[in-house]
């Protein structure tokens, strides 16, 4: 088992592949240049193939998958890729999940339930024992900003800023878990065998009924260690409290996972484009650049990142 203090970890790693949105790659690539401190990090893209091969993992602090669709993720990496970050966080590496890459992360997905667009189903990480939700504001279509918002967030409950909204979810916990607000809480549920039922029907999901955890057959460095909820960071100010739910924190193995219904790191100036759908909410994203700057930086500190 590799340990981060054996591996001295410096680079950041954003994936390129099947399901990454090129617009939304770059725009993390400008943002992660931004925002961290050069001289100790690098960024650079990773491929599905590398993923898989896994000598990244000895040099690398933090994975990033950010927006497009995660059925793309699923299927150039499958179980075999799952494990490999799953082994990476487990032995100390960190995570960040954005839009899609948070779909990806979460124990089960519904996206679009019952729409022409529906997409739901488990997923192999599970770093968030529970379900991602979407979209959490209406209009998304695919390959066009016709469903972008500027929505408010709460950010650890003092900082607010209007963030970028285009089809992501919101997260919600299955019915026996219990989220402590605490920063090291553990969750009450037996969160390590949160598997979805091969019986589940078509239209069926974990938000329909009880769910009783199954067991779960991921090979991750022998025995499967519990992802925990140790943190909200984030809340939708406009939606209930139990569908406002917006950045999360998971403690796995040794690593830590952040999670983000909302793209923190779209740079407010990559976005003055002459979009009729853009136009609207542009002076919203332009008042809250400082702030959203300060949060992304915020979370890329928790994930173990020099800013």
């Amino acid at each position: 088992q590799i340990t981060m203090a054996a591996r001295h970890p410096t680079s950041i790693l954003v994936y390129n592949g099947p399901g990454c949105h090129e617009e939304c790659r770059t725009f993390l690539h400008h943002a992660l240049m931004s925002a961290v401190d050069r001289n100790q990090h690098s960024v650079q893209d990773i491929t599905p193939q590398q993923v898989l091969e896994g000598s990244w993992m000895e040099t690398s602090v933090l994975i990033v998958f950010g927006g497009g669709y995660d059925l793309g993720f699923e299927s150039a990496l499958g179980k075999e890729g799952a494990n490999q970050i799953r082994r990476f966080v487990d032995s100390g590496g960190s995570y960040l999940g954005i839009c899609a890459g948070a779909y990806w992360a979460c124990d089960y997905i519904e996206f679009d339930k019952r729409g022409p667009l529906e997409v739901t189903g488990e997923r192999f990480l599970k770093f968030y024992p529970g379900l991602c939700i979407g979209p959490a504001f209406p209009g998304f279509q695919y390959d066009s900003k016709a469903g972008v918002h500027a929505v408010p967030i709460r950010y650890k409950e003092t900082v607010t800023f209007d963030a970028y909204m285009d089809g992501g979810g919101f997260f919600k916990p299955y019915k026996q878990s219990v989220i402590d607000q605490t920063v090291g809480a553990v969750d009450k549920s037996d969160t390590e065998t949160n598997m979805v039922k091969s019986e589940l029907h078509l239209n069926e999901s974990p938000s329909d009924r009880d769910y009783q955890p199954a067991s779960c057959d991921l090979d991750v460095l022998g025995p499967r260690r519990r992802s925990l909820v140790v943190d909200t960071l984030g809340k939708y100010s406009s939606l209930v409290e139990t569908d406002s739910t917006a950045i999360v924190k998971c403690k796995v193995g040794d690593g830590m996972v952040i999670l983000s219904g909302v793209h923190v790191e779209f740079p407010a100036q990559l976005l003055l484009q002459e979009n009729v759908y853009l136009k609207p909410w542009l002076p919203q994203f332009l008042r809250s650049e400082d702030t959203r700057l300060f949060v992304f930086k915020d979370i890329l500190a928790q994930l173990g990142v020099q800013v």
